[in-house]
């Protein structure tokens, strides 16, 4: 089964597990919040405990259900009492006919359903793996009034004839700005690789 691979360190970048029971992300959370307890050297207030379960256990269940992520990760030097900046990557089989619009379409939102007061900014983003992609930024306005942001990567990988979509979104404009260089580095560390004892997938 191929899955996607990463050299960044994850003491920064935490792989988040989708698709597992209860338990099994009980005891996941209870490592990633001691192992965000080392990255911060402090420990975590109760409250920023509760607030990080919370908003991951609704986090893997929007993730698995109504996206279908295949994978997730969350980028740790967020400062612990803000919400966790959470990245996920969605796999697509490739058709003959791909071009540069078939992956504009994966990176940026549906025109149909994008607000009127959506802004999108698509450029160019190479990678050392996949080659020339796309980045794809879009800010809009929430529910509450405040600005929500959102970055997605998409490249095509003709030798697994597979495209690859990697996706977050965060409704802290500036934390996510500043955050931009490390999540760029993140996105370019991605490549293809195979679960052990994974036929092909």
């Amino acid at each position: 089964m191929l899955i996607i691979e990463t050299d960044s360190d994850p003491a920064v970048w935490f792989p988040m597990p989708l698709g597992v029971g209860r338990s099994e992300f009980a005891q996941w959370l209870d490592l990633f919040l001691d192992a965000s307890s080392l990255l911060h050297r402090r420990k975590l207030t109760w409250r920023e405990k509760r607030q990080m379960k919370r908003f991951l256990e609704g986090s893997a269940v929007m993730l698995g259900e109504r996206v279908g992520a295949e994978q997730a990760f969350i980028f740790g030097p967020m400062p612990p009492q803000a919400a966790p900046l959470v990245f996920f990557t969605k796999r697509f089989a490739c058709d003959e006919n791909h071009s540069p619009l078939h992956l504009s379409m994966l990176a940026e939102p549906d025109p149909a359903a994008a607000e009127a007061s959506m802004r999108v900014e698509t450029v160019p983003f190479d990678s050392p793996y996949f080659g020339e992609g796309l980045r794809s930024m879009r800010s809009w306005t929430g529910p509450d009034g405040g600005l929500m942001l959102s970055v997605a990567y998409a490249w095509n990988d003709p030798a697994h004839n597979i495209d690859l979509v990697l996706k977050g979104h965060y409704d802290d404009p500036a934390l996510l700005e500043a955050s931009f260089d490390a999540v760029d580095t993140f996105a370019r560390s991605l490549r293809i690789g195979e679960a052990a004892g994974g036929g092909p997938s």
